[in-house]
């Protein structure tokens, strides 16, 4: 019965800080979850993360997959359509990084960071399409803040963020009106990924935020909690900024 009366959404990197953060607040407004993760190593994070979830009185259902590859993806698809049926929002929040210059970039690291960052999301929009709801659902991208400023010795990164936001308008102009898609855009938030990519110190950092602080997961957590409920029936095709105003947009 719990299945049949709650709204059911996929998170892609469901392990990561901000994938965790969001699941556990979708689990709060009264979704069920699917965590997406990577393999093996992350299995362990995803395990502890539906014990919480299941605790908040949802289901949480967990995917050991890599959306880089179209094959996972198609399982995926399979997966939930078997399981649930269908879906009301699809998060695409999984992303790696690399530090590197244009002179070092490599064509294997550039398909590695743009096969999860970019096509990974393109092909979970493809193949989840036809099980997504045709009323009050979505799609939101996690794109992020380097997308709008930039970030040297970072350029697949910068690049797939930057798709992201291009995949975003055009899909919500194509699947309007039925699903809304929007992105929500992250500045400095406090994660293992921004630790240890991170060439200034959190210090550092914080003195150029208007706000005088890192970002959150929780954060980012309240925006989509924002985008997949009713208030924002309006709203489809946007950037939304969550960055303490370290830049306006």
């Amino acid at each position: 019965m719990n299945l049949l009366k709650k709204k059911v959404a996929f998170i892609s990197g469901g392990t990561g800080g901000i994938g965790q953060a969001i699941a556990k607040r979708l689990a709060k407004d009264g979704f069920n979850l699917i965590i997406n993760h990577k393999n093996s190593k992350t299995k362990k994070e995803a395990i502890l993360l539906a014990r919480k979830i299941t605790k908040l009185g949802s289901t949480a259902f967990i995917i050991e997959a890599d959306i880089s590859k179209e094959d996972e993806v198609k399982r995926i698809a399979a997966t939930i359509k078997k399981r649930f049926g269908s879906l009301n929002l699809l998060i695409h929040n999984a992303g790696v990084n690399k530090n590197h210059t244009l002179k070092t970039l490599n064509a294997w690291d550039f398909d590695a960071i743009m096969n999860t960052n970019l096509k990974g999301g393109v092909m979970l929009a493809h193949h989840l399409l036809p099980l997504i709801a045709k009323k009050n659902s979505g799609i939101i991208f996690i794109s992020s803040m380097n997308a709008f400023t930039g970030s040297p010795g970072r350029t697949a990164y910068v690049t797939s963020k930057s798709a992201l936001i291009g995949l975003t308008r055009a899909l919500a102009l194509e699947l309007a009106p039925s699903i809304r898609v929007n992105t929500i855009v992250p500045g400095y938030v406090n994660t293992a990924m921004f630790k240890r990519f991170s060439s200034k110190t959190p210090t550092e950092k914080i003195k150029n935020i208007p706000l005088k602080r890192l970002g959150t997961p929780d954060d980012v957590a309240g925006i989509t909690s924002f985008l997949a409920s009713k208030d924002s029936s309006y709203v489809t095709g946007q950037c939304m900024h969550v960055n303490g105003g370290a830049f306006f947009a």
